[in-house]
């Protein structure tokens, strides 16, 4: 299918889905992987073959060092990990064996057995039922393109309108563009230089490692765009909104007026809003680096540190120290505003090889949350103690998630003070994420427990009425606004955190969206958390909720 020549006449809208915010415009760049059919047959015996294999993979771990010492002098540890655990595979015995033994058993070229057993190796981690497993196929996709590519030497480009063959990290104009492709690998945010404003692309998922890099490198990444590069002219100017998932082609000039504030702020709609009486708007965030985004929005706070997301990304647990710098560095950052950090929510569909979680009868949920840490108090405790360290720094507030009862909730508090009884920890609160039904209905025992309670709106909406995840990410947001059975829920979670003296915050995908914040507010919830590119639109709807119904100034989170 050959690509389109003509440009667009007039501004052109796609729409594609969100993977990492910002808005960026430039020139259209279209990324080609090349690569080409595997020899047949060695042409030079299975002793040269094999030669070549192991200098290949000698080169391509060599190579990942280097992307993993960029990676930790641009964005920091977590991210040179990702290159690690590539030349940790490359580096692997068992792994460079069964390459041999295709050379050497089978007659077959280096390029032969590299397309084969990698083909193979991505084909069962595609067929995992968890997601994250699933997206790291698209690792091994990497690590075989640039093996080919090695072997055959060829290299990856990329090429605009007015040049061909340009470097993939230099554009020779020096022009913004966006990159348009099929696929980035993780390679690619880290070699491009500062002219790739942004990416889209045809794969990928808001985990792969390729968009949690962009994500940290401040690009934003549009994924799920189809029939690329098709759908683009060779010439078009592109306007990216990674907060929305659309794509402008040929912005007008009116477009790009609307959009220059962001613009001129480096790709990222981050300026800080003024908070608004009545509602505390906290900031979700992934990895510990994501603080400088909670700080840009002006976050009161970080009202949801999603820490399974540091060990998913590294691809293993992470010791104590390693954890204890994360969070230290997230609670030093907020100077003395609260910190909301959840244990490990791990399992179902963030689960990975090294839990060993396969087995389990209830692929929805399974040991996951709770139930998993109470399986493996390994990973409890190493966490209650770095949570213990970094608490020194400023207030820390424990998220337990998954809970279904206050016996379970009571079990690992236990196992938690356990830990951690040598640490003489300091402002640390111990609450409860209000996802399973379960535990909605035993609140009131809860939260006599608790210090605080938080809804977790993507998990409760998904059990509450028996949806399907996967169906799609607006599945469970239709017709909430007007669902008198979730809003009656919500209000009498609140009440009974009131009656008790104690906060009940709330987050997920229902938080975000500002056409729910009134009802929010109405059902007498004061501490809202979201993502920070979020963050302005729920104030000002907040406001003018505040304005329509005369809503007082209320207490903050867990003061």
């Amino acid at each position: 299918m050959g690509r389109a020549t003509d440009s667009f006449a007039q501004e052109t809208r796609l729409k594609g889905e969100p993977l990492a915010p910002g808005i960026a415009f430039g020139r259209a760049c279209f990324y080609d992987a090349r690569s080409t059919a595997a020899d047949s047959a060695p042409r030079t015996g299975p002793l040269r073959e094999a030669r070549r294999l192991a200098d290949s993979l000698k080169w391509l771990a060599r190579q990942r060092s280097v992307l993993a010492h960029n990676a930790r002098v641009k964005l920091g540890e977590e991210y040179a990990e990702i290159f690690q655990a590539h030349r940790l595979m490359l580096s692997d015995e068992a792994f460079q064996s069964q390459l041999v033994r295709r050379v050497e058993e089978h007659g077959w070229s280096a390029e032969q057995a590299v397309e084969v057993e990698l083909t193979l190796c991505m084909q069962q981690f595609e067929s995992a039922d968890s997601e994250y497993l699933q997206q790291r196929a698209a690792d091994i996709r990497e690590i075989q393109r640039a093996l080919l590519g090695q072997l055959r030497q060829t290299v990856d480009c990329r090429h605009c309108r007015d040049a061909d063959g340009c470097g993939v990290g230099h554009c020779r104009q020096g022009n913004d563009h966006i990159l348009v492709g099929a696929e980035i690998g993780a390679s690619l945010p880290i070699q491009t230089d500062e002219h790739t404003v942004g990416f889209i692309i045809d794969n990928g998922g808001p985990n792969c490692h390729a968009v949690i890099l962009a994500r940290a490198l401040r690009r934003p990444v549009i994924g799920n765009v189809h029939d690329l590069p098709d759908c683009i002219p060779a010439d078009a100017q592109i306007l990216v909104n990674g907060n929305t998932g659309e794509v402008i082609l040929n912005p007008s000039p009116q477009t790009l007026s609307r959009h220059r504030h962001a613009l001129h702020a480096g790709g990222h709609s981050l300026s800080p809003s003024a908070p608004v009486a009545g509602l505390r708007v906290m900031a979700n965030i992934e990895q510990s680096g994501d603080v400088q985004d909670a700080l840009a929005a002006g976050a009161e706070g970080v009202g949801l540190y999603r820490t399974e997301m540091e060990l998913l990304v590294a691809g293993r647990p992470l010791s104590e120290s390693e954890q204890a710098e994360r969070y230290a560095r997230v609670v030093r950052s907020m100077a003395g505003k609260p910190v909301c950090i959840r244990l490990f929510d791990l399992g179902a569909d963030k689960s990975a090889n090294w839990l060993a979680t396969a087995g389990e009868g209830d692929t929805a949920v399974g040991q996951r949350g709770a139930r998993l840490l109470l399986a493996r108090p390994e990973l409890l405790r190493a966490q209650a103690r770095a949570l213990a360290r970094a608490s020194r720094h400023g207030p820390i507030h424990v998220l337990y998630p998954m809970i279904v009862d206050l016996g379970q909730f009571l079990e690992l508090r236990a196992l938690f003070d356990r830990a951690v009884a040598d640490l003489q920890p300091t402002e640390l609160q111990h609450g409860v994420l209000f996802e399973v039904p379960a535990a909605c209905l035993a609140a009131r025992q809860i939260m006599a427990a608790a210090d605080f309670g938080c809804i977790g709106t993507n998990d409760l909406v998904q059990y509450l009425y028996a949806q399907d995840r996967g169906a799609g990410e607006s599945a469970g947001q239709s017709g909430l606004e007007s669902d008198e059975l979730l809003w009656e829920l919500i209000g009498q979670l609140s009440q009974v955190a009131r009656r008790a003296g104690k906060t009940m915050a709330i987050c997920g995908e229902l938080a975000a969206n500002p056409d729910m914040t009134g009802h929010i507010m109405r059902a007498g919830i004061d501490v809202i958390s979201v993502s920070p590119s979020c963050i302005e639109k729920v104030r000002a709807a907040a406001h003018t909720a505040g304005l329509q119904a005369g809503v007082p100034s209320v207490s903050g989170l867990h003061e």
